[in-house]
C-alpha cells in the first residue's frame, strides 16, 4: 500500500483496507481507476485491487489486476517502475502458489529475482527468494527451498529487517520440519524391511532435522517477539504444532504456546491470515488438551466472525466445517450437520473445491454415524466427484507428503468404499451386484489418485476410454480379484468371465494385514529356511481359500491381481495351498485397475529388443557377473541390440530408444523403487537415472514398447507405496507390460527363468502371463526352487 500517495480515491482506499473493509476498498480503488488517465497511478491501483483480492481469497481476480499492473511497468525503463514491477510479479506468484500452480509460479520469481538484482533492489529480492522457497517446498523440491530461504534470510540479516527474518526463520523451521516427517516414513519403512542400517542412517537423519526444525522455530519467536502480532503468533504456532508430533513433548508447553498465539491475535486488526491463524491455534488447543473443546469452539467461533467481516468465504468455509467438526466428536448430530452444510454453502459460493470436498466428506460421516447410510453414500460421491475435479492440484500440493494423501484424502474414498460393500451385503441379485461395481469403481479412482499422489502430477489414464476391459477378460478367459484393505476388516472381490461378481470379508483390520504380509515377505526371501511355507498358506487362507469352490467352478486362464497397500509388496504366484502353489494352477498378472490396463494383446514373436547391461561394480552395489551372458542369451533368442557397460548410459538408452522400434526394451541393472519418485532410480554406467528422467527416456519411444523388463531390480518391502514406481512409469509412459522384481535376485539364479521367459514369448498363441508361469514352474520342480528365486518376478500391466 502506498500511504503517501495524494490520491484521494486511493487514500480512502487504504482506510478501508488497513481497517480490514477488503470489499469497500475494492469498489474504491477501482471506481478510482476508471477516473484517472495517469498509467502509473492506474498501475498504483490495480496492485491494489490485486492485494486486496487476495485477503479475501479470490486469487483469479488479483492475479488479473497484477497483470494488468505488471503490464504498464513493463513498458517503462525507469528504476523505480522496475522495481515495482518485480514487486508485481512477486505477488503474482505467490498468488500461483496458493492455487497449487507451482510450476508457474517458479519463472516469474526468477524473473523478478533477476530485476532486482538488476536494480540493487535487496529488499524486493528478499521477498522474490522467499516466495521462491515457498514454490520449492510446495513443489516437493527441499534442497532448493531451504537454499532460497537461506538466501532470503542472509540479505534480511544483512539489512536487519526483523520481519523477513522472522518470516524466513518460521518457513526454514517448516522445511526442517517436512523433511523429518520424510524421514520417519523411510525409517518406518526401513525398520518393516528389516534393514538395521538404513533405519540407523534415517534415524540419525531425521533427528538432525527435528533439532533444526525446533531450533529455528525457537529462532523465529525470538525473532517476532518485537514485532508482536501475526508474525509472533504464527512462529508460536509453528513451534506448538512441531511438538504435538514429538512423543517426548509436554501438553502443557504446546497449550501455553496456542493460548498465547490466540491472545496475539486478539490485538490484530481483521484479516485472511488472522483467520487461519486462529483456526490452526483451535485445532492445536484441541489436539493438545481433548477436555479443552470448549476454547477451540469458542476460538473458531471468532475466526468465523473476522471471516464474515471481510467477506472471505473460502475462509469462513474452513472455520465453519472446523466447528461443525467439533459437533461431530461431541455426537451432537444437528448443530454438526447444520454447521457442516453452512461450510459446504460457503465453499461452493467461493467456487473452493479443495475446502468443498471436506464437508461433503463430513456430512457423509455424520450421516453414518447416525445409521443413514443412503444419504451418507450419496454425500461421500459428492465428496469423491469434487475430489476428481481437483485431482491435479490436489497431487501437485501434496507431493512428497503422502501423509497428506492419508490424512484427507484417502479416508473419503475408503470411507465410501466400505460403505458400499457393507450395503452389497444386505442387498440381493442385481442391487447388490451394483454396489459392488460402484465399490471397484471407487478403488480404481482411489489407485489412480495414489498414484498421481506418489508422482506429485497428473498421470496419464491407459485405455480408459479405448477398449472394454469386461470383454476382454471374458474372452481370454481370465478372473479378476480386487483385495480392499480398510481399516478394521478387508475385502476380495472376485469377478469371473462370465461377468457374475462375488464379495469376501475378512475380519482383519489394517495393522494385522500388514504385520502378516511383512513377514510373508521377509520369509520369502530368506533362502536359507522354508518358513515361507506356514507363511504363504496364512495368507493364502484368507485371501483365496473363500473363493476357491467359485475359481474351480468358473475354470479361468489367468487371474489378474489387483492389490491394495501391501499386497502390492508379495507376489501372488507363491501363495500356497498346503500342497502346490497358485501359479501352478493360473497364469498370474498384477495391474492398477481394469482401466488402467491397454487390453490388446501383444505379439512378440520374432520383435527385436534393445538390451542394455551393467556387470561393473558401481559402489554401493556389488558387481553382477552374469549379466553379459544373460543379455546375449536374451540377444540370440530375439534379436536386437545390446549395450554394456560403458555403453550403458542415460544419454545412450535415450538416443537408441529414440531411433529405433524396438517393442522389448530389457535392461540389467540395480534398481531400486522406494516410498515416492525420489527414492527411486535405477543405476546407469555413468549415474543413477532418477523415476522422471526414466519415464521422459521410455516417452521418446515413436512406437509401443510392448514389454519393459528390469531384471535386477527390488522394491521396498515396507512401504505399499513402493510398486507404485514399477507400475506408475510404464503406465505415464505408455508401456504396456512391465516385468520386474519385487527383491533382489542373485543373477546368476535369474538366468534361466528369465531365458525361459523369452523362450516361451516366442510361440505363437502364448501369453506374457502363460510364459511366465511356464518359466516359474520349471524352477519349482527344481530341488533347488526356492520362491526367493523364482516368485519375485511379476507382470504388471497387459498380462496377453
Amino acid at each position: 500500500m502506498d500511504k503517501n500517495s495524494q490520491n484521494s480515491g486511493e487514500d480512502e482506499g487504504s482506510i478501508r483496507y488497513n481497517a480490514g473493509q477488503y470489499q469497500e476498498a475494492i469498489a474504491i480503488w477501482q471506481s478510482a481507476l476508471n477516473q484517472t488517465f495517469d498509467r502509473k497511478q492506474k498501475a498504483l491501483l490495480y496492485t491494489n485491487v490485486g492485494t486486496a483480492y487476495r485477503q479475501i481469497g479470490n486469487l483469479g481476480e488479483a492475479i488479473a489486476n497484477w497483470e494488468e499492473a505488471a503490464k504498464i511497468y513493463q513498458s517503462s525503463s525507469d528504476g523505480e517502475s522496475r522495481r515495482f514491477l518485480a514487486q508485481v510479479l512477486t505477488e503474482q506468484a505467490q498468488a500461483y502458489n496458493a492455487l497449487g500452480q507451482f510450476r508457474q509460479a517458479m519463472p516469474i520469481l526468477q524473473s523478478a529475482i533477476d530485476i532486482a538484482r538488476k536494480n540493487q533492489d535487496k529488499t524486493t529480492e528478499i521477498a522474490a527468494q522467499g516466495a521462491l522457497g515457498n514454490t520449492y517446498s510446495a513443489a516437493g523440491e527441499l534442497e532448493k527451498a531451504i537454499a532460497a530461504y537461506q538466501t532470503s534470510l542472509n540479505l534480511a540479516n544483512t539489512l536487519k529487517n526483523p520481519q523477513a527474518i522472522a518470516t524466513n526463520l518460521n518457513n526454514l523451521g517448516s522445511v526442517f520440519n517436512r523433511r523429518y516427517q520424510q524421514y520417519l516414513l523411510q525409517v518406518n519403512a526401513a525398520q518393516r524391511e528389516g534393514d538395521d542400517r538404513e533405519e540407523a542412517r534415517l534415524t540419525n537423519l531425521a533427528q538432525q532435522d527435528a533439532v533444526s526444525a525446533r531450533t529455528t522455530y525457537e529462532r523465529a519467536i525470538e525473532a517476532s517477539k518485537p514485532l508482536g502480532g501475526i508474525m509472533h503468533a504464527k512462529a508460536l504456532l509453528n513451534l506448538a504444532q512441531f511438538l504435538q508430533q514429538l512423543p517426548s513433548s509436554k501438553t502443557d508447553a504446546i497449550e501455553n504456546y496456542s493460548i498465547q498465539a490466540i491472545s496475539l491475535l486478539e490485538k490484530v486488526p481483521d484479516s485472511r491470515q488472522k483467520a487461519y491463524a486462529l483456526i490452526n491455534a483451535a485445532e492445536i488447543v484441541g489436539n493438545a488438551n481433548r477436555n479443552n473443546q470448549q476454547l477451540k469452539a469458542q476460538t473458531l467461533q471468532k475466526a468465523i466472525v473476522i471471516t464474515r467481516n471481510i467477506g472471505d468465504k473460502r475462509a469462513e468455509s474452513f472455520a465453519v466445517g472446523a466447528l461443525g467438526k467439533v459437533y461431530e466428536q461431541a455426537q451432537n448430530w444437528t448443530v454438526a450437520m447444520q454447521l457442516t452444510q453452512q461450510a459446504a454453502l460457503a465453499a461452493q459460493q467461493a467456487n473452493a473445491a479443495d475446502s468443498l470436498y471436506r464437508w461433503q466428506a463430513q456430512t457423509g460421516r455424520i450421516y453414518k454415524y447416525q445409521g443413514q447410510n443412503e444419504q451418507a453414500i450419496a454425500s461421500y460421491k459428492e465428496a469423491i466427484v469434487t475430489l476428481q475435479s481437483i485431482r491435479s492440484d490436489l497431487a501437485a500440493a501434496s507431493k512428497d507428503l503422502q501423509f497428506d494423501l492419508r490424512d484427507s484424502v484417502e479416508p473419503v474414498y475408503r470411507e465410501l468404499i466400505g460403505l458400499l460393500l457393507n450395503e452389497s451385503e444386505k442387498s440381493a441379485g442385481e442391487d447388490a451386484k451394483a454396489k459392488i461395481e460402484d465399490a471397484l469403481q471407487v478403488v480404481e479412482l482411489l489407485q489412480l489418485a495414489e498414484l498421481q499422489n506418489f508422482f506429485g502430477d497428473e498421470c496419464t489414464e491407459v485405455a480408459r476410454d479405448k477398449s472394454d476391459p469386461l470383454a476382454e477378460i471374458a474372452s481370454t478367459n481370465t478372473a479378476v480379484i480386487n483385495s480392499i484393505i480398510l481399516k478394521d476388516r478387508t475385502y476380495s472381490i472376485l469377478r469371473l468371465p462370465d461377468g457374475s461378481v462375488h464379495r469376501y470379508e475378512v475380519a482383519l483390520s489394517r495393522q494385522e494385514v500388514e504385520n502378516q504380509i511383512d513377514r510373508l515377505r521377509f520369509t520369502l526371501e530368506d533362502i536359507s529356511t522354508d518358513e515361507y511355507l506356514v507363511e504363504s498358506q496364512k495368507v493364502y487362507n484368507w485371501l483365496i481359500a473363500p473363493m476357491v469352490a467359485d475359481l474351480e467352478t468358473a475354470n479361468p486362464k489367468t487371474i489378474l491381481f489387483i492389490n491394495d497397500g501391501v499386497l502390492r509388496n508379495v507376489p501372488m504366484a507363491a501363495l500356497y495351498d498346503g500342497k502346490q502353489y497358485l501359479i501352478e494352477k493360473y497364469a498370474i498378472a498384477t495391474t492398477l485397475g481394469l482401466h488402467l490396463t491397454a487390453n490388446k494383446k501383444s505379439n512378440l514373436v520374432k520383435s527385436n529388443a534393445l538390451i542394455f547391461g551393467l556387470s561393473a561394480e558401481i559402489p554401493p552395489f556389488a558387481p553382477l557377473p552374469n549379466v553379459p551372458k544373460e543379455t546375449q542369451g536374451i540377444q540370440e533368442i530375439v534379436g536386437g541390440v545390446r549395450f554394456l557397460d560403458k555403453d550403458f548410459t542415460l544419454a545412450n538408452l535415450e538416443k537408441q530408444i529414440n531411433k529405433g522400434n524396438y517393442p522389448i526394451v530389457h535392461l540389467a541393472t540395480h534398481g531400486k523403487f522406494g516410498a515416492d519418485p525420489n527414492s527411486t532410480f535405477l543405476q546407469v554406467f555413468d549415474q543413477r537415472v532418477s523415476l522422471n528422467e526414466f519415464e521422459e527416456v521410455l516417452r521418446q519411444s515413436k512406437h509401443p514398447i510392448e514389454l519393459l523388463t528390469l531384471s535386477a531390480c527390488q522394491t521396498a518391502a515396507g512401504n505399499d507405496r513402493s510398486t507404485l514406481g514399477i507400475a506408475g512409469v510404464a503406465l505415464r509412459a505408455g508401456v504396456k507390460t512391465t516385468f520386474a522384481s519385487l527383491w533382489f535376485v542373485n543373477d546368476a539364479d535369474t538366468l534361466p527363468l528369465i531365458e525361459n521367459f523369452y523362450k516361451l514369448l516366442q510361440q505363437p498363441g502364448i501369453s506374457k502371463a502363460e510364459a511366465l508361469r511356464q518359466a516359474q514352474i520349471k524352477l519349482i520342480r527344481d530341488p533347488n526352487g526356492h520362491p526367493a528365486i523364482w516368485s519375485p518376478f511379476i507382470l504388471v500391466g497387459n498380462w496377453q
